[in-house]
């Protein structure tokens, strides 16, 4: 028996040192309860009677239970918190008592009472062992639950997926640690989820000693759906951005901060990190830098899109791109960028201008067609005249003067089979040949021409090329064509050199280079229409029949010109694959 005082005295004291409150231990004796042991703030005081700290009441409830049973009450203007515990290891039911003085805490707790009552979050006051003490007005329209209904009883809002971790929680909170606004659920009275950030941190007395445990919540559903709500916009935005088949740069300080597949592709790249961070100068064609900083300077001053806009891009491969942009400034990334669109129009404009030429071609044939008809009949007259004329002349100037207009009416009759042949549809039998040999036999004729006007033919023609489907007698007339205008723009002699090679993976090119005085840019671009010469005396329809030729070949034909160092011409054909 002493023993067993012995072992409840050192529990106690263990108990004292670490609570520093008011410990003791008490029994039955006969009608009463007595102290075994006393210990505490009011030691060296006149001990409260027994009574007043426990009744048989609250003795034989707490041995019942065979667990701690608390209460609070008031002793001398002073309020405490009771805990009795059982001691199972004693030969006689024997009760421990523990006291805290809590009347600081309650001071505190009117003081804070406003506070908590008219707190728009919901407020939560648990026990240590995760009873209800309190919950405010918020905490009831927030859960659903009254305060009558979970009085002495755990917060039924925990859903079940979560009572283990929120078990943990609990007692990390009571070693003194505390949480600020993480966000989780829990669940209303009908059993929904609810989306909250929550606070929690144990309450203590002036000993620093944990009297409950308070939780702050405060409902962030209508954020949490705002979030997913911006989030599923984003994606859709992104999709709609990432999926667009028109290309989409965002950039800002001059560096490209995001480019979609269709962009990237449009430049030449296939993955859209191999431009991310690049200056986007480095695509613009120079001829442009100067409109696309009015452009940006205009959309970061006044915060304005600016106006649909052609412009032109330099490709990976370091073509020239033909493009229409749009672009307008938007936050990107926490910082103000601008956004482009801009559509390839490089095809769509090549259409135009086929259209244009085709239209040119039309009116132009029309023209012929008349001109032709009304010069022809009247010239076979006048030819048949001058050769009677010349055949019953003795004069030997007249000769010479018939000489003279028979060369003239040559020219005219030239000039009228080129209007014909813009005029006049012509069946056409296209068959697979090798264009070399197209060649060959042309510049067998060309060459003897060449020779006469002190003109060197360089000739560079591989061999095993490719198939061409094509009109034999059609290209002939473009190589002559293209050969007579190089040799007549070396007046004083010079060398032509005639290349003949695969251009790329479709196309083979047929290379007319000069050594002539060259074409400005500004002729250059006027070549190809009617009546436009860079010769004298020429009317322009002989490279307008080359156009056309080409064309209905499904090729191109190309011009290089720089002054004073002559004229590349490059005649594109498609190959048989």
């Amino acid at each position: 028996m002493n023993e067993n005082k012995k072992i409840v005295r050192l529990h106690a004291e263990n108990h004292s040192a670490e609570a520093l409150g008011i410990i003791f231990a008490y029994k039955q004796k006969g009608d009463h309860l007595v102290y075994s042991m006393y210990q505490g703030e009011s030691v060296s005081e006149q001990k409260i009677p027994l009574e007043e700290w426990v009744s048989y009441e609250h003795f034989f409830e707490a041995l019942n239970k065979k667990k701690t049973l608390m209460y609070e009450l008031q002793i001398n203007d002073k309020r405490y918190v009771v805990n009795l515990t059982p001691l199972s290891y004693t030969e006689k039911p024997e009760i421990m008592g523990h006291c805290v003085n809590i009347t600081s805490y309650q001071e505190k707790k009117e003081q804070i009472q406003p506070f908590i009552y008219h707190n728009a979050d919901a407020v939560a006051i648990v026990d240590l062992e995760g009873k209800t003490l309190q919950v405010n007005p918020a905490f009831e329209n927030t859960f659903g639950w009254t305060f009558e209904e979970i009085h002495q009883k755990p917060l039924p809002i925990i859903p079940s997926f979560l009572k283990e971790p929120v078990c943990e929680l609990h007692k990390t909170i009571q070693s003194g640690e505390s949480k600020t606004e993480f966000e989780t659920v829990r669940q209303h009275k009908d059993g929904h989820l609810i989306n909250v950030s929550v606070t929690l941190f144990r309450v203590e007395n002036m000993n620093d000693w944990p009297l409950c445990i308070a939780f702050v919540y405060r409902d962030i559903t209508s954020r949490k759906q705002d979030e997913t709500a911006l989030k599923e916009s984003e994606q859709r935005y992104r999709s709609l951005i990432e999926l667009s088949p028109e290309a989409i740069i965002v950039h800002s300080e001059g560096k490209i901060d995001y480019i979609n597949p269709a962009g990237a592709k449009a430049l030449g790249y296939k993955n859209p990190q191999d431009v991310l961070g690049a200056c986007v100068y480095q695509f613009v064609h120079p001829d442009y830098y100067d409109v696309v900083k009015q452009r940006i300077y205009r959309m970061k001053t006044e915060n304005k899109s600016v106006d649909l806009q052609e412009e032109k891009f330099i490709h990976k491969d370091g073509h020239t791109i033909d493009a229409e942009t749009i672009a307008f400034p938007i936050p990107y990334m926490g910082k103000q960028a601008i956004q482009v669109l801009f559509r390839d129009i490089t095809e769509r404009k090549k259409t135009e201008k086929l259209l244009r030429e085709s239209a040119q071609l039309s009116l132009v044939g029309q023209l012929a067609a008349g001109i032709a008809h009304e010069i022809r009949n009247p010239l076979t007259a006048v030819k048949g005249f001058m050769q009677l004329l010349k055949e019953t002349s003795s004069q030997p100037y007249y000769v010479y003067y018939v000489e003279m207009i028979n060369h003239e009416l040559d020219r005219i009759e030239l000039i009228t089979d080129e209007f014909l042949s813009l005029a006049k549809p012509q069946a056409k039998t296209y068959k697979d040949k090798h264009v070399q040999d197209i060649l060959e036999n042309t510049l067998k004729l060309a060459e003897v021409q060449g020779i006469t006007e002190k003109i060197h033919v360089k000739k560079e023609i591989d061999l095993h090329l490719p198939l061409v489907l094509c009109e034999e007698n059609q290209l002939k007339q473009v190589f002559s064509n293209i050969f007579k205008n190089a040799v007549e723009s070396m007046p004083s002699g010079g060398t032509v050199t005639i290349q003949l090679k695969r251009f790329n993976q479709a196309n083979l090119v047929v290379r007319f280079s000069d050594e002539g005085p060259g074409i400005t840019q500004e002729r250059m671009q006027h070549l190809g229409k009617p009546f436009y010469s860079t010769k004298e005396k020429g009317t322009g329809l002989g490279l307008m029949v080359c156009y056309k030729i080409i064309r209905e070949h499904r090729g191109e034909i190309n011009f290089v010109s720089e002054l004073g160092k002559g004229t590349t011409v490059d005649i594109l054909l498609p190959f048989k694959k």
